[in-house]
Order: structure tokens, then C-alpha cells, then sequence
């Protein structure tokens, strides 16, 4: 089978990744319509005619390497100039993996409309696939587990969060009286002043590291573009070795045992007192972390998913020759 994979230039490394962890067989390219020549930037003065010029390159990927599946990743990002291309290939599977919300214009839904499957990594996206004419499915995240390794080390550095700071994140973090490292941007230092803010962000081996090392990674999925689903991270503190400190969700279920594969908290209040018992007794959370790292390396990791992704695909081309 050959895959043409379209997404935007390290964005999480999400497309990157899909490329890399494809299961054997399957022969693939990679497109990345954001591509930094010197042609793409000039083009930039022209708006919206740059995805115009872009898409004809797109085009003639399509028409030289044959696909059987387009996919989109990050799908509701790609321009909808990619999708009206790719609908002129009526054999090709044009398959999207949302990771973000997709909303109610009218761009949205023709992007939708123009796609055969779309996996949603929010389940609570699905009330708003509901409407479109693609046949819509669940789908999570998941971790690149060459890059967020377990190195077995002692979790004996501070509580840890990293993400780029909102209303809600930070009155969560300024309830907790722990001294927590932060990273990330946006972060009002005098806001948290019990804390070491830090308004920079992290590269993936540093995260890794910290997720490794901390005794509490904390992670949140308080943001504009979750209803219900899991972010990356959380999936890569399990691959880290890390314990899974998460909000209580409707998704987390479908993907980690709570109590015995993670921890969750519901209030500030409820992640404060976490964070202390955490951190005056690590030891006994030693064990839900070692669990949530198995879990992840059975289930979450890219080549898990991938595989689950490929399976799904074929049984909805059987269930559409029917």
C-alpha cells in the first residue's frame, strides 16, 4: 500500500512521525505544504495564492507517486485548497486525523466532506463529525518512544509542568503549594511566585529528561482545542517512565486504568494536595507509573497507533465494497 502523508513542518513532529512509524509494507512520501523555500516565502506576499501554488505541487506528488491513502495530518490546519485537489483522485482514500477542533464554517465542513474516514482524537469531537458526510472515528494521540525513553532513573527532582500558560493552568498551579519548575510561555512569574517560572520552552529530548527525573510531571489538557480527548503529553510521560498526573476526562479511560496505570485530580485543591502526598511519599506511587509505562508501550506509542489506524481502514473498505 502506498501512503502520501500531508502536514505541516514540525508540528509536534506529528507528521514526521506518522512517516517513520508506518508498519512494514507499506510504501509512503511525505508532504509538507509549509516547506521553507525561497520561492514559498516570496509567495507569502500573495496570501492566499501561496496554498494556491503549494496544492499544484501537491498535485503532481499525487499523479507521480500513485497513493492509495492521502493522509491528513492535523487535518482541520491543511488549507482546504490540499483537500480539493486530492478529491479529484476519486481511487484514493482520503483519510484525516484531527487533533484539533474543527469547528462550524463553512471551510471546515467542505474539508471534512472532502475526506472518506476522519479519526478524531477527542472523542468528544464526534457529536460535531456527526453532521459531515465522512464515515468518522476514535482515534487518540500517542508518544514517539525513540525520543521519550524510560532510562529507569530515580524520580528525585521537584514536581514538573510544561506547556504554554492559560487562565485555568494557572490558577491549578498557583493552588499548589509545592515548589513546581515551569516552562512554557506566557507565564506571569509574579502571579506564581511560589514556583520557578521559566517563559521558554523545551525541546523534546529536555522534556524527556524531565519526565524521566521529576517525581511529579503534572499535566493538563485544560485548552481551547480538547472537549474530552488526551494531549501528547500525557502519553509521553507514560513512554518516559514517568506517573500520568492528569485531570479527570472522559477519554483517559479508554486509555489508562485510573488509580493503577495513572493519578487524576478534579480541583486545585484536589491537584494541591496530590502534589504533596506525591512529594512527601513517592514510593508508593512508584508502581501506577511502572504500569502506566506499560500500558503505553502495548497501546500509545505511534507504531501501536499506526497499526491500529491500518486496521480500522481495512475494515471500513470491507464494510464499503459491501
Amino acid at each position: 500500500m502506498r501512503v502520501l502523508v500531508i502536514g505541516k513542518k514540525q508540528q509536534m513532529h506529528w507528521p514526521e512521525n506518522v512517516v517513520k512509524f508506518l508498519p512494514d509494507g507499506y510504501e509512503h512520501r511525505l508532504f509538507l505544504y509549509n516547506h521553507k523555500s525561497i520561492r514559498f516565502v516570496l509567495e507569502k506576499i500573495c496570501h492566499r495564492n501561496r496554498w494556491i501554488r503549494r496544492a499544484a505541487a501537491f498535485r503532481k506528488q499525487i499523479q507521480s507517486f500513485s497513493p492509495d491513502v492521502i493522509l491528513f495530518v492535523s487535518a482541520f490546519f491543511i488549507p482546504v485548497e490540499f483537500y480539493r485537489v486530492a478529491a479529484d483522485f476519486h481511487s484514493v482514500l482520503k483519510v484525516g486525523w484531527a487533533g484539533d477542533a474543527f469547528g462550524s464554517g463553512v471551510e471546515a465542513s467542505e474539508k471534512a466532506n472532502l475526506l472518506d474516514v476522519l479519526f478524531c482524537s477527542d472523542s468528544g469531537y464526534l457529536k460535531n463529525a456527526a453532521k459531515f458526510t465522512c464515515h468518522a472515528d476514535y482515534l487518540p494521540l500517542c508518544a514517539d518512544e525513540t525520543v521519550f525513553k524510560n532510562k529507569h532513573l530515580p524520580h528525585t527532582l521537584p514536581p514538573f509542568f510544561a506547556g504554554n500558560a492559560n487562565p485555568v493552568r494557572m490558577d491549578y498551579l498557583k493552588a499548589v503549594q509545592t515548589k513546581v519548575n515551569i516552562y512554557g510561555s506566557h507565564w506571569n512569574k509574579n502571579f506564581l511566585i511560589q514556583h520557578n517560572v521559566h517563559n521558554r520552552s523545551l525541546s523534546h529530548k529536555h522534556l524527556s529528561d524531565y519526565y524521566n527525573t521529576s517525581m511529579a510531571p503534572i499535566n493538563m489538557t485544560f485548552s481551547k482545542n480538547i472537549i474530552d480527548g488526551l494531549n501528547f503529553r500525557i502519553f509521553e510521560i507514560g513512554a518516559a517512565g514517568g506517573l500520568i498526573i492528569v485531570n479527570e476526562g472522559k477519554d483517559l479511560p479508554m486509555c489508562y486504568k485510573i488509580g493503577s496505570e495513572c493519578v487524576t485530580y478534579r480541583t486545585p485543591e484536589e491537584l494541591d494536595a496530590l502534589i504533596t502526598d506525591i512529594s512527601m511519599s513517592p514510593a508508593k506511587y512508584q508502581e501506577i507509573a511502572n504500569q502506566g509505562y506499560l500500558r503505553t508501550l502495548q497501546e500509545h506509542t505511534y507504531a501501536k497507533r499506526l497499526e491500529q489506524m491500518f486496521r480500522k481502514l481495512k475494515e471500513y473498505e470491507k464494510q464499503r465494497l459491501k
